[in-house]
Formats: C-alpha cells, structure tokens, sequence
C-alpha cells in the first residue's frame, strides 16, 4: 500500500477499497464489482502512518526520508540487472 500511495499520491481508504475490490458472488445471477473491507484498509493506512511512512496531509503523501528509501532500493535493483 505504501508503493501504491508513492506512485499516486492522495490516495485514502475509499480509492483502497475500489482497487482491492473484487467480483461479488449472486448465486445463479451474473457477478458484479464489490468494493473490499474498509476497516482493513483503514487499519493499514494508520499503522504505517505510526511508523510514519506517510504524512497526515490531506493529499497522503509519504515524507520525503521515507521516498528515499524505496528510491534507493530501485536505484540498487537497477544496477544489479
């Protein structure tokens, strides 16, 4: 979830819920789109804001120390390939 809010920031728990949504069963009918748990995604959304991988922005942005380190990690994986 961090890599997701580093890639596109401001995202919240109702953008979570669309994109971890999935097919909800209807018996013998078609399936259709359901949104995921929020409580889940909420839960997620804190504790890495206790750890403070993200800021409490209303945009969601993650600070930049912690943009550092995944930067670093890609720029390593980078020259090992």
């Amino acid at each position: 979830m961090a890599r997701k809010i580093y890639l596109r920031g401001g995202l919240g728990v109702g953008a979570f819920r669309r994109i971890y949504g999935g097919a909800k069963p209807n018996g013998s009918r078609p399936r259709h789109f359901c949104k995921s748990s929020g409580s889940v995604a909420r839960h997620i959304l804190q504790q890495l804001q206790n750890v403070n991988i993200i800021d409490i922005d209303p945009k969601g942005r993650i600070t930049s120390n912690n943009q550092r380190d995944p930067d670093q990690v890609a720029g390593r994986i980078a020259v090992a390939i």
